[in-house]
C-alpha cells in the first residue's frame, strides 16, 4: 500500500517538478526529451524506454530526430541538429554570423543501431540499420548500414 502511494505521489507532482524547473531554469534529465522545437520520434516507444538513459541529449534545434527500432544508447550521447553558421555560410545565405538555421540539419537513425558512450552525432546526416558508433566517436556524415565507425572524426573502420 505504501509503495503505491509513492507511486501515486510522484506521478501527481512530476508536472509540476517539471514545470518549477523551467521557471527556475533548472536541469533535469528525462528520456528522450528533446532540446529544441522540432520532436524526437522513436519507430518504437517501449525499446527507447529500455535502451535510452536520461543521460542522452536530444538538440532539435534545426531538425527532427528519427530514431529506429531497436537503437541502444550509451551514456552521454549527444544528438545535435543545431548548428552555428559560420563565415562562409552566413555570407552565403546573406545572415548574421552565427545565425542557427530553423531546419534541414535532421538526424535518422536506423534500426538496431548502437552508441557507445560518449558519441556525438551531427546532423544531418543518416545513419542506417545495425550500425556501431564507437565511444567517443563524431559522426558528422551519413554511415552505412552494417557500418562501425569510430574517431573525431568518424571514419569506418569495418563492415559488419
Amino acid at each position: 500500500m505504501l509503495r503505491s502511494l509513492g507511486r501515486f505521489v510522484v506521478r501527481a507532482t512530476r508536472p509540476v517538478i517539471w514545470r518549477l524547473a523551467q521557471a527556475y531554469d533548472l536541469k533535469l534529465e528525462r528520456r528522450g526529451w528533446p532540446t529544441g522545437q522540432h520532436p524526437v520520434v522513436f519507430e518504437d516507444e517501449a525499446s527507447a524506454a529500455a535502451n535510452t538513459p536520461k543521460s542522452v541529449v536530444f538538440n532539435t534545434r534545426s531538425g527532427a530526430i528519427r530514431v529506429g527500432a531497436g537503437t541502444v544508447f550509451g551514456e552521454d550521447v549527444h544528438l545535435l541538429t543545431g548548428k552555428h553558421l559560420n563565415i562562409a555560410e552566413a555570407a552565403a545565405a546573406n545572415l548574421p554570423l552565427h545565425t542557427v538555421p530553423e531546419s534541414g540539419r535532421e538526424i535518422v537513425i536506423g534500426r538496431h543501431c548502437y552508441f557507445g558512450t560518449g558519441a556525438i552525432v551531427i546532423g544531418p546526416v543518416t545513419i542506417g540499420d545495425h550500425a556501431v558508433v564507437a565511444a567517443g566517436a563524431v559522426v558528422t556524415h551519413d554511415v552505412k548500414p552494417r557500418t562501425m565507425v569510430a574517431g573525431v572524426p568518424a571514419r569506418v573502420i569495418r563492415e559488419l
